[in-house]
């Protein structure tokens, strides 16, 4: 079993996820799914909107309960959130009365580090996402490639085993992602934690990824598992990249039709 602080597998094992409204109406988001990632591995998450990739990663960070099977980290059952699993969000989520360092400072704090330890180590992180000049700065004066950095800076700060990422450079601009799809990838080269990332991007997840899990049409499932054999970084141009860009637009784009035939649209 890994110790504090390494990265760790982790292994869904019939997970499903089904959702029931007020009026007491059934929706499956997540049909049972297995399969498993290595401790120390990037691996990204597709499909069409409302297949339940962000519902299967709410499950791995203990925001949500299974409905069936159960997911577990280094052979441990998830019950609840916990510090050993970093959250990145599309949204930023960072405390808007805390100024940068003392953002990346919170979960720290909380792990009971004194302020010297916990000052060092988010400066580190800080210098790393390339923010150590905007320590003091509040959150509002940051823009949202910034943020996003002060954001992944957290996440890592507190050496989780596992970092779960949702679309979190969907709101950017496109130079502002290429730019953070490096430090992200940079921070992760360094730390080699376990990363599970959800995008709706299908070159940003061959750039990042060890492997692409393509999802159905909900209720989600695996369709397909594509190990993305290339060295970093990653050329976009070449025809390796393109031939993996065909393969997985492939698979997506029959599900994006089952997705408008549900929603009573005709695919165009």
């Amino acid at each position: 079993m890994a110790t504090a602080g390494e990265s760790k597998p982790i292994s869904i094992q019939g997970v499903g996820k089904v959702f029931v409204s007020a009026t007491g109406e059934r929706v499956e988001a997540l049909s049972p799914t297995t399969f498993d990632i290595a401790a120390g591995e990037f691996i990204s998450l597709v499909g069409p909107s409302g297949c339940g990739k962000s519902t299967l990663l709410s499950i791995l960070a203990g925001l949500l309960d299974a409905s069936s099977g159960e997911a577990l980290i280094d052979g441990v059952p998830i019950r609840g959130p916990a510090i050993d699993r970093g959250m990145v969000f599309q949204s930023y989520a960072l405390f808007p009365w805390l100024n940068v360092i003392g953002n990346v400072e919170f979960g720290l704090e909380r792990m009971g580090l004194d302020k010297r330890e916990r000052r060092e180590i988010a400066m580190n992180y800080l210098t790393s996402v390339g923010l150590k000049d905007f320590a003091s700065k509040q959150v509002n004066e940051l823009s949202g490639g910034m943020k996003q950095r002060v954001a992944i800076a957290r996440a890592f700060a507190t050496k989780p085993s596992t970092i779960l990422m949702d679309e979190p450079f969907g709101a950017l601009d496109a130079l502002t992602r290429r730019s953070l799809q490096k430090q992200l990838l940079a921070v992760w080269e360094e730390h080699r934690k376990t990363v599970v990332f959800v995008t709706h991007s299908v070159p940003e997840a061959i750039a990042l990824s060890d492997r692409v899990v393509v999802m159905t049409a909900r209720p989600g499932s695996i369709k397909s598992v594509i190990n993305i054999d290339l060295e970093h970084p990653r050329d976009a141009s070449s025809d390796a990249f393109r031939d993996y860009e065909r393969q997985i637009y492939g698979d997506l784009d029959a599900e994006l039709a089952k997705t408008f035939a549900l929603e009573g649209q005709v695919a165009s």
